[in-house]
């Protein structure tokens, strides 16, 4: 899986992800709007420092942070310093590249749908399994240990040792000195793990088998709960649902009446309401998790409770 996706011409080396799937970044931009609220409330609870680090991580082609910048009010933005982390090297006016977390962060670290694209080993019964899900060596000693906190699982049921996710969140969280960093993904919690594989590929839109030649994007579902405990107890799981109502999206139709007097504000609020409940939807991106560690600051926020 890591080198299908990140090896030499690895999917994710060459590939442009929004030619291949779509997320809440792409569905609509009143995903980057909500997001630069979150911003502005961490902005505030900082007490508006002279730089505000807005970093993104798994960035892509700098969609989401191009949005979230034309997002955010002119005094925010002259202060923010963008940063986009990536497996390759970037080049775009206005945002710094990189390919490692920067560390000392004050502001918001992002990482949008980046979790599921960690690599991880599948496993059944105490063994590591291959691509043809047939065993092979035994579980490590770490392995073995989180699979048994985190997946219990009966006979001949394949799991996902999300051990490495769990890392790989817990450093981008230590990278924040003081802040918000906030992980947006589709997952499960120990309760309701899948009996089941989730590796999933996808290619020009469309689901397909995952394939290990770096052709596909592989990706899995994220044990968010494991994810959430690696990084520390001061955070909060919620679904995009309720994060995105709290930050002022929501899918509701505007009202009739507005037809006849407005035309034209009815057929925008129109459009508006169903973006937001594409981005909403119980069954949709709605279900995803914001997993939102606060770290240092001396004011709430009013997106957590």
């Amino acid at each position: 899986m890591a080198r299908a996706l990140y090896g030499p011409g690895g999917f994710f080396v060459r590939e442009r992800p929004a030619d291949h799937f779509r997320t809440s970044a792409h569905a609509s931009p009143l995903f980057a709007a909500a997001l630069a609220r979150l911003v502005c409330q961490v902005d505030t609870a900082l007490g508006a420092p002279a730089t505000l680090d807005l970093v993104d991580v798994g960035a892509g082609r700098g969609e989401l942070l191009t949005a979230l910048l034309a997002e955010l009010p002119p005094p925010v933005r002259a202060r923010v310093r963008p940063i986009g982390v990536e497996v390759t090297m970037r080049s775009w006016d206005g945002i710094s590249w990189r390919t490692d977390l920067p560390r000392g962060l004050t502001g918001v670290l992002l990482a949008t749908e980046w979790l599921d694209n960690i690599p991880l080993d599948l496993a059944r019964d105490g063994r590591y399994l291959d691509t043809g899900l047939n065993p092979g060596d035994p579980l490590s000693p770490a392995d073995a240990a989180w699979a048994e906190r985190w997946w219990p699982a009966g006979p001949d049921e394949v799991i996902e040792i999300g051990r490495t996710r769990d890392e790989a969140w817990a450093d981008a969280v230590a990278a924040v000195s003081a802040g918000l960093a906030l992980a947006v993904d589709y997952g499960h919690l120990r309760e309701h793990r899948p009996p089941r594989s989730t590796a999933t590929g996808f290619r020009h839109g469309r689901e397909v088998p995952p394939a290990f030649d770096g052709s596909t994007d592989i990706t899995c579902h994220v044990a968010m709960d494991s994810a959430a405990a690696a990084a520390g107890p001061d955070h909060v799981l919620l679904r995009q649902r309720d994060a995105l109502h709290r930050l002022g999206v929501d899918g509701r139709r505007p009202p009739l009446t507005l037809a006849s007097t407005d035309p034209i504000a009815y057929v925008r609020a129109l459009s508006t309401a169903g973006a937001g409940a594409e981005l909403t939807a119980p069954a949709g991106l709605g279900a995803h998790w914001w997993l939102a560690h606060p770290v240092a600051l001396p004011h709430p926020l009013p997106l957590l409770p």
